[in-house]
């Protein structure tokens, strides 16, 4: 239980002591994506994604530093000569400078597919976790381009250990538009 308020304290002050941010839309685009690994059945995804920035931020006096985020996707993914939903929401820290040039991203989102079974391939649960990490590199007129390595899974967090739990690895490419 210690830890457990610590943790809470530690972040409760990180959030405190960030400074004052616009918290606005800054990033909408979309993904395509490949499987990274083998599976039953072979995974394509496609997407549409947009980026909320939340009113804080965390920078050294060169610009350098961290900004949360919240993101949103809805798109499809294909697999097992099965069509379904994919949508995404969830939370993400970037490393940047603002304005151009590149920048690291990771994070964690609550995913949704309109189904759990794509061929042979059972993901357990229509509600599944995510997790992400990225590189993108924002040009000075507003275009981006970015990869990332996305994880999905239920995780076995509210499934008993029998429920199947085999994950998805992407490779996702993506082209965006920063305001």
């Amino acid at each position: 239980m210690r830890k457990k308020m610590i943790v809470l304290t530690g972040c409760i002050i990180f959030l405190l002591t960030g400074t004052a941010a616009e918290a606005d839309w800054q990033e909408a685009g979309v993904r395509i994506g490949i499987q990274a690994g083998p599976k039953h059945e072979y995974f394509r995804q496609y997407e549409a994604f947009a980026v909320y920035g939340l009113p804080w931020d965390w920078r050294m006096s060169s610009g350098w530093g961290l900004a949360p985020r919240l993101n949103l996707s809805a798109g499809t993914l294909v697999g097992g000569n099965t069509t379904g939903f994919i949508g995404s929401a969830g939370a993400g820290l970037i490393f940047n400078k603002p304005g151009s040039g590149i920048a690291l991203e990771a994070g964690a989102s609550f995913n949704l597919l309109d189904r759990r079974q794509f061929g042979q391939q059972d993901f357990g649960s229509i509600l599944l976790w995510g997790a992400y990490m990225g590189v993108a590199y924002r040009f000075a007129g507003g275009l981006g381009v970015g990869y990332r390595l996305q994880h999905v899974s239920n995780n076995r967090i509210l499934y008993t250990n029998r429920t199947p739990n085999p994950g998805l690895d992407m490779h996702m490419i993506g082209v965006s538009w920063n305001f």
